[in-house]
């Protein structure tokens, strides 16, 4: 029979026969569906681990678990994701050919593909979770730590975890870093560096940055402005839902904490009306540490009223502007820089040079935001086609291990455009593969950096899962062709 809600709203469904049966048949039918992986109790071995549930970690436990590996995916925080679901970045910075086609797919561009290059947040959680959930043989664990890496003889065997209270050990045949700062590197022994340190000059680390959300902003308004304002010579322009541009105002904004300094505006409209603001900085912030960073998303929401102000008064569009809320988490561009095989620099990038162990493709520019409040980027903005080699993936030191995402092994200028989340989902296919290779053919990750056959091998698994390895020589001269 049909009862009225305690509340008077709705209706409850009143059962003559007993509701326990049915619920363990509906939980029997929902383990069996795809996701479910991520309910399943934490194992003690599997074939590969991947730390970090970054955009790289998510496409490197997706390649292994897909080649049929049993993979467990760790993340610290409270959902995978990064940047992306934790910091609302909000808009891919994309590798394209000078014809326009796009260098990075594989299992990037099925994510590119649902969400676009401007995509809600939300979109972009419910995309990651499906392709998590689509590999059955994939478990993801969150709000889970890591106290210490499992080291024998310099090879990594597995780490030990905290989750719900309880410290388990898991070993692995092959691991992989895709935490933000090389966390499991640099505890298992990974030599590294940090920031700019290679200059001499300090360990300071590029800008982060607080994204915030409001509502109340004329996107018409903001369009037409940008149209007859933003000239050339100046950064600016609409793509869809995403706007960029104002550099000549808020590079007037006098902060309240001089630590913070306002940049150009990305401004990415949610389906909901409100629009997600890309360019208050906070300098001299350490990714590596805790502390560091919820002092400065403190101090940084702390300085959110005064930049509303600011918009509200100085840029057409933004008068009835309100602010809603912010990230949780500081989007961090560069922490720590591990010591590789090979270490690429600036040089590979400027000069498009390929490399025999290539494993992806990127042509995004040299991006260094400041390190110093004044401080402007170096490098000219100009899109250089290069490849990427597998050895800047591979740590010294320690073996069994690979390392993707912003702290691959490269100097602190090259790493300025490999930090893109496309490019570090390129590396993290590639090191899944990798994986997969290494566990197949009872080798390691070192061995198949320096075996051409092995290469090949690992070159032929990428393509054949759809990424894309022509040498930047052959994206250019066909770029070229009429």
């Amino acid at each position: 029979m049909l009862k009225q809600g305690p509340y008077g709203h709705g209706r409850t469904i009143m059962l003559r026969r007993p509701i326990l049966p049915i619920i363990v048949v509906l939980a029997v039918l929902l383990a069996a569906l795809p996701g479910a992986g991520a309910e399943r109790p934490i194992p003690t071995h599997v074939n590969v681990l991947v730390v970090g549930g970054s955009p790289a970690g998510i496409a490197a436990a997706v390649a292994a678990a897909r080649a049929g590996m049993t993979t467990l995916l760790v993340e610290p925080g409270e959902e995978i994701g990064g940047d992306i679901t934790l910091a609302w970045l909000n808009m891919l910075d994309l590798n394209r050919g000078p014809d326009g086609l796009p260098l990075t797919r594989g299992i990037f561009a099925q994510v590119h593909k649902k969400i676009g290059q401007t995509y809600d947040i939300k979109a972009a959680r419910k995309a990651f979770a499906d392709l998590v959930g689509a590999q059955r043989t994939l478990t993801v664990v969150t709000h889970t730590s890591v106290p210490s890496p499992l080291v024998s003889d310099g090879i990594l065997t597995g780490i030990v975890l905290t989750a719900g209270g309880r410290t388990q050990r898991v070993t692995a045949d092959q691991l992989i870093d895709a935490t933000d700062d090389a966390s499991l590197a640099v505890a298992s022994g990974v030599p590294y560096r940090v920031g700019r340190e290679e200059t001499g000059l300090d360990r300071r680390q590029q800008a982060a940055t607080l994204i915030f959300r409001l509502k109340g902003v004329d996107y018409e308004t903001i369009r037409r402005y940008i149209a007859a304002f933003e000239k050339p010579g100046h950064i600016g322009g609409v793509n869809g839902r995403y706007i960029w541009g104002f550099s000549r105002i808020a590079w007037r904004y006098v902060p309240r904490n001089p630590r913070m300094g306002l940049y150009d505006l990305n401004l990415g409209w949610q389906s909901d009306g409100t629009v997600l603001v890309n360019a208050l900085q906070i300098y001299d912030v350490d990714g590596t540490n805790p502390t560091s960073l919820g002092e400065a998303h403190a101090q940084a929401v702390k300085e959110l009223p005064s930049v509303v102000r600011f918009l509200q008064a100085s840029i057409p569009g933004f008068a009835q502007a309100t602010l809603v809320d912010a990230a949780p988490r500081l989007y961090v561009r560069e922490t720590r820089h591990i010591d590789g095989l090979y270490q690429m620099s600036a040089e590979d990038i400027r000069e498009s040079r390929d490399f025999p162990d290539r494993i992806a493709v990127a042509s995004y520019p040299i991006d260094l935001h400041p390190y110093g409040k004044g401080q402007m980027n170096p490098y000219r903005v100009s899109r250089r086609v290069y490849a990427i080699p597998f050895r800047i993936l591979v740590p010294l030191r320690v073996d069994h291990l690979m390392v993707v995402g912003k702290p691959v092994s490269a100097r602190y200028a090259a790493a300025g455009s490999l930090r893109m989340i496309p490019t570090g989902m390129s590396m993290g296919e590639a090191a899944g593969e990798a994986a997969v290779l290494a566990i197949s053919s009872a080798t390691t990750p070192t061995r198949i950096a320096t075996s051409p056959a092995l290469i090949a091998q690992l070159q032929r698994r990428l393509m054949a899962a759809g990424a894309y390895l022509a040498s930047p020589q052959h994206v250019l001269a066909t770029a070229k062709k009429p």
